[in-house]
Parts: structure tokens; sequence; C-alpha cells
């Protein structure tokens, strides 16, 4: 598999001869992250929520504009706000993708429905989410945000045991403070015999199967 990270939840995977994109929201386009021309091909795009920073409109119909045969797939919340915009999407995973419902964690307002996407068998990404119970061998997970802690989220891939997480959810640290955390995260889950891999936006990592 080859992951790519582009800022904050935005990931895409390729796997199979199949691409996919996940969470393509508002951090990833103003950060000038991802260049939608660089994409060669993209098979589906996955949102695991309709916050902002997971799902930009804006950016999705850009997508689509390029990709129209992109499918597009998400919980019913979502089906539903992208109808009002004009935009397919199916509420249906395929052979390559599951999806499972993942309760949004806690935050000041009501939550959204949110879903956990399993790619290809090998890639868990949970969105907004600790409320799951299994890890593929590859966690993207969200180590920063108003609803969380870095030591909450750790914690959680040491229960689960993938065999290499990869951050997410962490565009609101600043890049002196992020590679810090990193460098402690890295610590703390090498004494778990867990690798952890901190991409930077753009970078790519070539995961070779059972690895």
């Amino acid at each position: 598999m080859k992951l790519t990270k582009y800022v904050h939840s935005c990931l895409l995977a390729e796997e199979q001869g199949t691409t996919v994109l996940v969470d393509p929201g508002s951090y990833t386009i103003e950060e000038g992250a991802l260049h939608i021309d660089t994409l060669e091909k993209l098979d589906f795009v996955l949102i695991t929520h309709e916050h902002q920073d997971h799902l930009y409109v804006p950016f999705l119909k850009q997508i689509i504009e390029k990709f129209p045969a992109v499918l597009v797939i998400s919980n019913g919340a979502v089906v539903d706000l992208l109808s009002k915009e004009g935009i397919q999407a199916s509420i249906q995973g395929t052979e390559k993708i599951e999806m499972i419902d993942a309760p949004h964690e806690k935050l000041l307002s009501v939550p959204p429905h949110n879903v956990l996407f399993h790619l290809f068998g090998r890639l868990t990404h949970p969105g907004d989410s600790f409320q799951f119970s299994e890890s593929k061998e590859i966690l993207a997970l969200p180590v920063q945000a108003p609803w969380g802690s870095m030591v909450a989220a750790l914690e959680k891939a040491v229960e689960l045991r993938p065999k290499l997480v990869v951050p997410i959810h962490d565009w609101h640290w600043n890049e002196k403070a992020r590679k810090a955390l990193y460098a402690m995260a890295e610590s703390y889950l090498q004494r778990h015999d867990i690798e952890f891999h901190g991409l930077e936006a753009g970078e790519s990592l070539d995961i070779i199967h059972g690895s």
C-alpha cells in the first residue's frame, strides 16, 4: 500500500490498482497540500462525517469535476447533505471498503454521525472517534482535537495493537510542537512494539504487506 497524507485527516491510499481519498477537508485545500491536477486516478472518496475539516464541499466539487466517475461513500447524514448540493453519494461500502458506525467523540455541541472505514483489509481510518474495538495493521490515529488528547490516542493504539500508526487530526499543532510530540509518540509506541510514522504534508509511505 502507498499511503500519502495531505494535512489533518486527509489520506490517499493506493492498493490493488485502486485509489481512495479519505476526508478531503478545508485545511487540506487552505494549506495547498493537495492539488487535484497531480492525481492521475481516483476511484473513491470516503467521508467520515460532515465537519468542514473532513468534508469541504467546494473541494469535493473540484474533485468530482476532474473525476466524474468517482464514487463518494459516507453515512446517511452526509449523503443527504451532499444531495442538496447536487452530489450523489452512497451509504454502501464495497469489497475493498468496509464502513462501520463509530460515534463521534463528545463536543460542546451535538456531535454528528461519524463512521469508520477499513480499507483493503489493511488500513483503519476512524474519523473523529475512539469508540471502536478493532484496528487493521495500519491505524490512522487522531492525535489532537478539542474533543480528545494525545494521551488518550496513544493509549487507544496500545489497546488495539496495530503494527503501524500514522497520526491524523493534527492541524492544530504548529510545526515545532508537532515534531516534538511526534517524537514523544514514536518513543512511547516503540516500547509497545508499534511503529509510528509521522507523515508530513504530501509525504508518502510505501507499506509492504504484513510489515
